[in-house]
């Protein structure tokens, strides 16, 4: 991402204030709407020790003094954004970074804690790569959805336990649809896996993964509960029918 910087020269014409020494390598630009919050805002050009290249640029309320914006700048390239900052009430409430790649944290209001991290694909940054939510209590990640290429549908979410960091279970969708195709359940002892529970959701899609809950508790005919050694069967089962070209329709699983 890039970003248009003043001219020093005109700044100056236009009575802007400069001073190195002084100010700490700071320049005030006019006041203007911030298209986000609406608000009249005041922006404040920082630079770097050299007084050459723009380190940051922080946008403030004018009306209470509170930070609504903070621009970061690369180091080596100042028409480069690093990274934006964003605040509502003083406090800060997203943060976008572009590093590697673009990537959005949204943080509560309240708390202040992280409540998910949107990541964006690294050669499209228009397009989701995978989206994390936090535990509201410890800040770590506690579901994690992977989206296919096209940035549109996603893959599979993992839901992770706050506690042990262990995936207790991933849900699987159909390709180019929001259907649920499956979902496997893991259970440990400590850090060794000792069941793994797989549904598979044939020929019916639930709507949501809360309707698959009831589904699974239900344990109806279209909603099969697979103990280690039928998938076994039938991931061989499988295997066979790709070595002979066969097709799935005339498969019944029991």
């Amino acid at each position: 991402m890039t970003t248009t910087l003043p001219v020093l020269s005109d700044l100056i014409r236009h009575n802007f204030v400069f001073d190195i020494k002084k100010s700490a390598n700071y320049l005030k630009d006019i006041v203007h709407k911030n298209s986000v919050q609406d608000v009249e805002t005041s922006k404040e050009y920082v630079y770097r020790k050299d007084g050459m290249r723009v380190e940051k640029i922080v946008e403030y309320n004018v009306a209470n003094g509170n930070i609504v914006k903070i621009t970061n700048l690369d180091y080596f390239n100042d028409k480069k954004v690093k990274s934006v900052e964003e605040y509502k009430s003083g406090k800060l409430v997203r943060f976008t970074g572009y590093s590697l790649f673009k990537s959005v944290t949204e943080y509560d209001k309240i708390s202040g804690k992280k409540i998910c991290t949107t990541n964006y694909q690294i050669k499209n940054e228009n397009k989701i790569s995978s989206v994390y939510h936090y535990d509201m209590e410890t800040e770590k990640i506690v579901k994690m959805a992977v989206y296919r290429p096209d940035g549109k549908y996603v893959a599979f979410v993992k839901e992770i336990s706050p506690e042990s960091g262990q995936v207790v279970r991933c849900i699987n969708y159909k390709k180019n649809s929001s259907a649920i195709s499956s979902v496997s359940k893991f259970e440990f002892m400590g850090t060794t896996s000792v069941k793994t529970t797989f549904y598979y959701n044939t020929p019916l899609y639930f709507e949501s993964v809360a309707m698959l809950d009831k589904k699974i508790l239900a344990d109806t005919l279209n909603n099969r509960v697979l103990t280690d050694s039928k998938r076994g069967r039938i991931d061989k089962l499988i295997d066979n029918l790709y070595k002979n070209k066969q097709s799935f329709a005339s498969v019944k699983i029991s």
